[in-house]
C-alpha cells in the first residue's frame, strides 16, 4: 500500500544541516509516512551521507537533469502519497509538524493546501524570530483564489517556505511541473498555480522553521529578490480577467517596496550578529 503522506527532499551539496533535516523527518510522530530525497548531484557529501541511512520509510532518487526546478519535479512526481510536503534540505519541522496538517486538510475537504507559520532559525539553528508569516490571516479556512491575491496586494509570501506547506496531492501534481523561470520566486509561482484550485487552510502555531545561512539564496540576493517578487507581480496582474486598478496597483507596489527595504535591514543586522555562519 502507498503511504498516506509523502516528505519530498530536493538536495544540492546540503551539508552540514542535511542531517538535522534528517533527524527532524524521522522524528515525525505520523506513522504513514514516505522521505523521498532527490540528490541533484552534490559534492559535498550528501549524496554519500544519504546512502548511510537505513530506515525503510527513507527512498533516494536521482533527477535525470540538473537545475532547481527540475530536482523539485523530480522529488515531487516521484511521492506516492495522498498528501505531498517539500522541505528544503536547510529547514527543519515540528515532530507533529505532519499529524497537525493532515487533520487539517482532512477536516476541510475543500482545501488544496494547508499552511502554518513557521520560526526563523540561525545557521547554527538558534531562533531568531519566532511564529512569522501567515500575514493577517486567521486560522481556518480561507479562499485559495484570495491568498494568492494577498500576496499580491501585500508584496510578500505570505504563504512561507514549502516547509509551511501540506499540497494534497491531486492538485500539486496537476500543476507540475515546478518553474524556475523566476527562480527566487519558484515557491510562490507554484502556490499561484495550486491555490485557486479551492480554498487553503491556515493554522496558528509554527510548525518548523526556516533558517537562514550563507547558503540561502534570499539572504545572497536579497535584491534579486526583489527583482523577482516585482515580475511576479507583474505576471499575476496580468493573468487576472479585470486587471487590478491604478489604486490596487499601488498598494501592491508599495508593499512590495516596504518588504524588500525591510528584508535588506534584516539581513544586515543578522549579518552582523554572525547569524548566517554555522561554524
Amino acid at each position: 500500500m502507498s503511504p498516506r503522506v509523502s516528505v519530498v527532499v530536493p538536495v544540492y551539496n546540503g551539508m552540514p544541516h542535511l542531517k538535522a533535516l534528517m533527524d527532524a523527518l524521522l522524528a515525525q510522530d505520523y506513522p504513514d509516512l514516505e522521505i523521498v530525497f532527490s540528490e541533484g548531484g552534490s559534492t559535498d557529501g550528501s549524496a554519500e551521507f544519504l546512502a548511510t541511512i537505513d530506515d525503510p520509510r527513507v527512498r533516494v532518487i536521482t533527477p535525470d537533469a540538473p537545475g532547481a526546478a527540475r530536482n523539485w519535479t523530480a522529488a515531487t512526481e516521484a511521492a506516492q502519497g495522498e498528501f505531498i510536503k517539500l522541505v528544503c534540505q536547510d529547514d527543519l519541522i515540528t515532530p507533529d509538524a505532519i499529524s497537525k496538517q493532515v487533520h487539517d486538510l482532512t477536516s476541510n475537504p475543500t482545501a488544496v493546501m494547508a499552511f502554518a507559520p513557521r520560526d526563523i532559525i540561525d545557521a547554527k539553528g538558534n531562533i531568531l524570530y519566532a511564529k512569522r508569516g501567515c500575514q493577517g490571516l486567521k486560522p481556518g479556512l480561507h479562499s485559495g483564489a484570495s491568498v494568492i491575491n494577498d500576496c499580491y496586494l501585500k508584496g510578500a509570501n505570505i504563504i512561507g517556505e514549502p516547509l509551511t506547506v501540506l499540497f494534497r496531492r491531486e492538485q500539486l501534481l496537476a500543476s507540475m511541473p515546478w518553474d524556475d523561470s523566476n527562480p527566487l520566486m519558484l515557491d510562490v509561482t507554484q502556490y499561484a498555480k495550486v491555490a485557486p484550485k479551492g480554498d487553503v487552510v491556515v493554522r496558528e502555531e509554527s510548525i518548523g522553521a526556516f533558517r537562514v545561512s550563507n547558503s540561502s539564496w534570499s539572504t545572497r540576493l536579497a535584491n534579486v529578490q526583489r527583482e523577482q517578487f516585482a515580475r511576479w507581480q507583474r505576471k499575476y496582474a496580468a493573468s487576472l480577467t479585470a486587471p487590478p486598478s491604478l489604486v490596487r496597483r499601488a498598494r501592491a507596489w508599495i508593499g512590495m517596496e516596504r518588504n524588500a527595504l525591510m528584508r535588506r535591514v534584516a539581513y544586515r543586522i543578522l549579518r552582523m550578529r554572525g547569524a548566517f555562519n554555522s561554524g
